[in-house]
């Protein structure tokens, strides 16, 4: 897609995407408690229900994301925000009608599979952004969630607390289907269809296609290890911080938490998104993540919120370097016009991370207490900055090794050949043909 008008296009996006992070953050962050409202007694079990849930809507999404990813590379990106954005605002209208644990369970499992804002939302924004400014764009793109899961959360426990649950849930559906009108009326995509005389690529053929370009598999168990991480404590976040309070309106206090962690993030994501158009990512995510499991390892032993609070803003300032990066690297290493399916994987390998990532929290819970979540998840970043920094050391750092200080378009030794997998003599790749460059 040309790049004419990206900065339209971003801007457009930015509102929806945030329109979108504010609706889920209405209601998502508070489904433990609106379970105990549905007739679910004592805290275990709902924070067990909350995780049934959760895992619910990620396993319809891990199915469904490969398959709208393939279609937005036939029909466009545009359709599949659109989609995303009214299917799931009648999801969230249906799920404040519930009136049992059940009927919410199969309600995720519907929005999961007829979602997945983010990724179509990316993949659209990559296509059309110029790829020295696609750091700063996707920075502003997770500015967008950041600070849509910062303020959704306070707006959205005031209004639970205030007008109860069910009210928090119309409201999202009424802002997320606001998002999806906004992007029919002001988002330009000039998709250019395949050509019909060239054979069509299945879904799984087309995947596999992309699962052969580089190192890209290795950029798909980064980002489930980071979606993993980051959802471990979701299910427990919100009845922790009700224990901690002691009091009335535990909502509110847990939205603001929430709302402190995403502010956060979202200044944290704009400094290093700009960051990543001149300093490798191959450097920014390892930093990132290391200073994520350090900032863990406490939060299991705060006896007071504003304790919490303060670890969760040092959490922020972490976690908005993370995403950014990884689907900046997506962009330079995949083709424009594959990329909605390339999106469409890391979305799954999202989707995969929300489902697991519940589960292990209520098994700990159950096993070990809330506390115990809060040890893990820290362990678990630190396992996966350590994994991330061997894999890139040696699946990346020798090809820029090769590369470092020569000039493009010099015939390429034996050992550049090698490294850069050319043929010899071939002309020798700079750095910014890289996409951790």
């Amino acid at each position: 897609m040309p790049t004419d008008g990206w900065r339209r296009n971003l801007a457009a996006m930015w509102v929806a995407q945030t329109m979108t992070a504010v609706a889920f953050s209405f209601v998502l962050p508070f489904i433990p408690l609106y379970v105990q409202v549905l007739g679910i007694e004592g805290t275990n079990e709902a924070a067990d229900w909350a995780a049934f849930i959760s895992a619910a809507a990620a396993l319809s999404m891990t199915i469904a994301q490969p398959i709208w990813g393939n279609m937005a590379d036939r029909w466009g990106r545009k359709p599949m925000v659109v989609r995303s954005m009214i299917g799931g605002s009648i999801c969230i209208f249906l799920m404040g009608l519930a009136t049992s644990p059940e009927q919410l369970l199969v309600l995720r499992f519907i929005q999961g599979s007829v979602t997945g804002v983010v990724a179509a939302a990316t993949a659209l924004v990559a296509s059309s952004t110029p790829k020295p400014r696609l750091g700063f764009a996707l920075g502003l793109m997770q500015v967008a969630m950041f600070g849509g899961t910062s303020i959704g959360p306070l707006i959205g426990g005031f209004i639970a607390d205030t007008f109860g649950y069910r009210a928090s849930f119309y409201s999202a559906s009424a802002l997320m289907m606001l998002g999806g009108v906004l992007t029919i009326l002001f988002v330009r995509e000039r998709f250019a269809r395949p050509p019909t005389d060239q054979p069509r690529q299945g879904v799984w053929a087309g995947n596999r296609s992309v699962l052969a370009i580089g190192f890209f598999p290795l950029l798909i168990g980064v980002v489930f290890l980071i979606q993993l991480g980051g959802v471990i404590v979701s299910p427990v976040l919100s009845l922790f911080i009700a224990e901690l309070h002691e009091g009335e309106n535990a909502a509110t206090a847990a939205g603001l938490v929430l709302a402190a962690t995403g502010v956060v993030s979202a200044i944290s994501a704009i400094i290093i998104g700009r960051l990543s158009d001149r300093v490798p990512h191959t450097v920014i995510l390892p930093v990132c993540l290391l200073g994520a499991a350090v900032s863990y390892f406490p939060q299991a032993f705060v006896q007071q919120v504003w304790q919490l609070l303060l670890l969760r803003m040092l959490l922020g300032a972490f976690l908005g370097g993370l995403m950014p990066t990884a689907n900046a690297m997506v962009a330079r290493l995949v083709p424009e016009e594959r990329r909605g399916a390339a999106y469409g994987l890391t979305s799954t390998a999202n989707a995969l991370a929300n489902g697991v990532g519940p589960l292990m929290a209520a098994a700990i819970t159950t096993s070990l207490g809330m506390r115990a979540v809060f040890l893990a998840t820290g362990a678990f970043f630190a396992l996966d900055w350590a994994w991330v920094t061997m894999g890139f050391r040696k699946r990346v750092s020798p090809r820029l090794e090769a590369d470092a200080g020569r000039v493009a378009g010099r015939p390429a030794t034996a050992d550049e050949a090698a490294a850069q997998k050319l043929p010899e003599g071939a002309p020798a790749r700079s750095r910014a043909d890289y996409p951790e460059s």
